[in-house]
């Protein structure tokens, strides 16, 4: 009986934490940047970081860039197809009016989900989650986007 369940355990660790890339990278549209390059890169089995890099324009605050880097863990529902969660942190900085530079500094949580195409290295990730901003001033904001990437099997 141990014989014939070690194999079956092993084989079941392997396809629920196994992934379909090691790295991909592409663009993100959504919130706090409408187009924004994108990559996501795992260090372990079920573990990824995620950087995003763009721009931003908002009434308010003028325009700028940001930089956004995530610890994600991912769990696969299906083949192919995954949910994560995660966070990191936020570091850019606005410019209003071309007068003073203002640095933004936030936590970033996420949660999403993933799937990747078998036939094709393109992989789709749909995330959101709260934004803390700690830097010009303590305020809350709700994020999230849609990233569509080139998958590096």
């Amino acid at each position: 009986m141990k014989k014939i369940l070690t194999p079956c355990f092993i084989l079941l660790s392997i396809s629920i934490f196994c992934q379909d890339y090691k790295t991909a990278f592409g663009i993100k549209g959504g919130y706090p940047g409408f187009g924004s390059l994108n990559a996501k890169h795992f260090i372990s089995e079920s573990s990824a970081l995620e950087a995003t890099f763009g721009g931003i324009s908002r009434e308010n605050y003028g325009t700028g860039a940001f930089f956004i880097v995530d610890y994600e863990i991912q769990n696969s529902l299906e083949s192919y197809f995954s949910w994560y969660y995660g966070g990191g942190v936020l570091l850019g900085f606005t410019t209003k009016n071309q007068e003073n530079t203002t640095l933004q500094f936030g936590i970033n949580t996420t949660v999403g989900l993933e799937y990747s195409f078998e036939e094709v290295p393109i992989n789709c990730a749909l995330n959101m989650g709260p934004l803390i901003f700690i830097s010009p001033e303590p305020r809350f904001n709700w994020g999230g986007g849609l990233a569509i990437r080139y998958a590096i099997r």
